[in-house]
C-alpha cells in the first residue's frame, strides 16, 4: 500500500477535508501536495462529531459540511486523484457515523472501486472490523488501525493482527493539532510497537515542522502531516500551503511525485 520510497526516507502524508475551503479547491489543492513531495493523502469525509480532531479539524468539517461535503463526494473525488495521480496512495478517513449509514460494505467496494488503498475510521474498533476482514483482503482495501501510548498489550495484538499496509501510531494521548516530543520516551513507545508488528509505522498527532520530521526520520517510515497543513490552507491559501509542505517533504528526505 505504500508508495516507493528511498530507504531512508521519511514519507510524507497530508490531508484533504471534502468540502474544505470548498468542494472546487480540492482537487488543485491535492494536485499541488503531489507537486510538493507528499506521496499519501488522506481524503476525510467531514462529519459534525470529530471526536479525535483538534479545533482545525474540526472546524474544517463544520465548513465542508454546510459546503456540501459527504460520503459521495469523498468517493467521486478519490476516483478522479487516484487516476490523476496513480502513483500516490490515497486513504479514505472518516468517522462511524457517515460510513455506517452509508452501508460498510457498500462503501468498502465503492472506495476499492475508486482507487482508494487504506481507511482510516478511527471510532471503528478492532472488535467490528475483525468480520470484515475477509471482504477488504477480497477488494486490497487495507484497514489502517491506530494505536496509542496507553493501548494495552493484548489490544495492541489484536489490532496488530487486524491491520493491514500500515499501523497508525498516535504519538500522544489527546486530539491532533498540539505539539509532540520526539524523545526517550517516544521511542521505547516505538521499539515496543516494533515488537508487535512488522508493519511500517506511521506516526500522527502534533508532527508540525520541518525539524518534527527531521527527528522522525530514520525512526518511523511515515510522518502525517495533517492539521498543520489544513491551518496553513486555511490562512495562507492552498498554493502558500503546499510550498510550506515542500519544505517538510525536503527534510523528511521526499523525492516529490511526478504530477
Amino acid at each position: 500500500m505504500l508508495p516507493e520510497r528511498k530507504p531512508e526516507e521519511l514519507l510524507v502524508m497530508s490531508h484533504a477535508v471534502v468540502g474544505y475551503p470548498s468542494l472546487e479547491a480540492n482537487l488543485p489543492a491535492i494536485d499541488a501536495l503531489v507537486v510538493a513531495g507528499v506521496k499519501m493523502i488522506e481524503l476525510q469525509i467531514p462529519f459534525s462529531d470529530p471526536v479525535a480532531d483538534g479545533p482545525t479539524l474540526a472546524h474544517a468539517c463544520h465548513v465542508a459540511l454546510k459546503n456540501g461535503g459527504g460520503v459521495k463526494q469523498a468517493l467521486a473525488l478519490a476516483a478522479q486523484v487516484s487516476r490523476r495521480h496513480p502513483q500516490v496512495s490515497f486513504l479514505l478517513m472518516s468517522y462511524l457515523n457517515p460510513l455506517y449509514r452509508y452501508g460498510l460494505d457498500r462503501l468498502f467496494t465503492d472506495a476499492a472501486e475508486a482507487g482508494v488503498k487504506g481507511l482510516i475510521i478511527p471510532d471503528l474498533p478492532v472488535e467490528a472490523l475483525e468480520p470484515h476482514l475477509p471482504l477488504l483482503d477480497k477488494l486490497g482495501l487495507a484497514p489502517i488501525m491506530m494505536v496509542t501510548p496507553v493501548t494495552p498489550p493484548e489490544r495492541l495484538q489484536r489490532i496488530s493482527n487486524a491491520a493491514r499496509g500500515m499501523l497508525y501510531v498516535v504519538a500522544r494521548t489527546g486530539v491532533t493539532g498540539s505539539q509532540t516530543r520526539w524523545d526517550a520516551e517516544f521511542d521505547e513507545y516505538i521499539a515496543r510497537l516494533r515488537g508487535y508488528t512488522t508493519l511500517p509505522l506511521a506516526v500522527g498527532f502534533g508532527v508540525r515542522s520541518a525539524e518534527d520530521l527531521r527527528q522522525l526520520r530514520g525512526r518511523v517510515e511515515v510522518a502525517a502531516v495533517c492539521s498543520r497543513y489544513i491551518e496553513w490552507q486555511g490562512e495562507l491559501g492552498g498554493e502558500a500551503a503546499a510550498e510550506r509542505m515542500a519544505e517538510l517533504c525536503e527534510a523528511a528526505g521526499a523525492i516529490p511525485a511526478m504530477a
